[in-house]
């Protein structure tokens, strides 16, 4: 009877053995089963999103070839072409500095101004830009078209801006201030149509564009004509270089910070991305320690 207890209990471990490595390998599949399940469940993820972009960029392209039928201009041949505009975000600030900006009225008769102040809104993380992280919507998508593509938007419900796309996905240009050249007439017009109240006095000259809305009362730059125009195509709007903007040097340029973006956070509101030529009265906002260093450099080099 001890004998047969014995291999009862000798039985029973065994058993007992079996069953665990048996848990053990059945616990194991299971786990197999769920790191393959969650691979798929990733993999279909990233296939969707893949398809999902790639809807959009053909949803993308099928806009900007409806807003700019006309792909050859008739008017405007000595514009900056789609190479100029093909560069990062940052550069392009600068390079547009000097431009001369130039909208087509419909009898004709063009309106000039000097581009004197940009801010670059580079996208992906800078939280000042409108299409932080990249994403795409109604509102945001001329800046994620081709270089060169107009992107207006209202702020305030009321005031429009104008921004000019750059490479990479979701970066632009915003043209703060200009210096009038042609069409003065004009913009003083469109000012005073836009003043509500009392009759005012005339604006100066370098008042009627030192700011990105003022700017488009007096281009006539609105969402409805302009959002997703190519500048490089429109006929009603493109930017060419003069001989002057062909003299700026780099030295011409104060670097500092954007303007109205306090609430996004010190971190990005403070990044140097705003860009002026220096001693043009129709610039937005100076600084005035930034401007005191360029003096002291020169006085130095002359």
């Amino acid at each position: 009877m001890k004998r047969r207890k014995a291999g009862q209990s000798g039985a029973t471990r065994k058993s007992k053995r079996v069953m665990k490595e048996n848990a053990v390998l059945k616990n194991e599949e299971e786990e197999q089963i769920v790191v393959k399940s969650k691979a798929n469940s990733s993999h279909k993820k990233k296939e969707a999103k893949k398809t999902s972009e790639e809807q959009l960029l053909l949803e993308l392209e099928q806009d900007y070839l409806t807003v700019n039928r006309n792909l050859k201009p008739s008017v405007g041949l000595h514009r900056l072409q789609e190479d100029f505009f093909d560069v990062p975000c940052e550069q392009l600030a600068k390079s547009l500095l000097g431009k001369v900006l130039v909208r087509r009225q419909n009898d004709g008769t063009l309106i000039r101004g000097r581009i004197v102040e940009t801010e670059c809104y580079p996208g992906g993380e800078d939280k000042g830009s409108c299409s932080y992280q990249g994403k795409i919507t109604e509102r945001t998508k001329a800046v994620f078209m081709k270089p060169g593509v107009m992107f207006v938007y209202l702020t305030y419900g009321m005031y429009h801006c104008f921004n000019i796309s750059s490479q990479g996905p979701g970066a632009a240009v915003l043209l703060r201030a200009v210096e009038p050249l042609d069409g003065i007439e004009h913009m003083q017009q469109e000012r005073a149509a836009m003043k509500k109240g009392t009759k005012k006095p005339e604006l100066k000259e370098h008042e009627l564009c030192n700011g990105p809305a003022k700017l488009c009362i007096c281009f006539n730059i609105t969402k409805k004509d302009c959002n997703m125009r190519d500048l490089c195509v429109w006929d009603d709007m493109w930017v060419e270089a003069d001989d002057l903007s062909s003299k700026l040097e780099p030295c011409h340029i104060i670097t500092s910070t954007r303007i109205g973006i306090d609430y996004v956070g010190p971190k990005w509101a403070s990044l140097p991305l705003r860009f002026y030529l220096f001693g043009y009265k129709s610039v937005s906002r100076v600084d005035k320690a930034k401007e005191k260093a360029l003096e002291g450099v020169c006085r130095i080099l002359s």
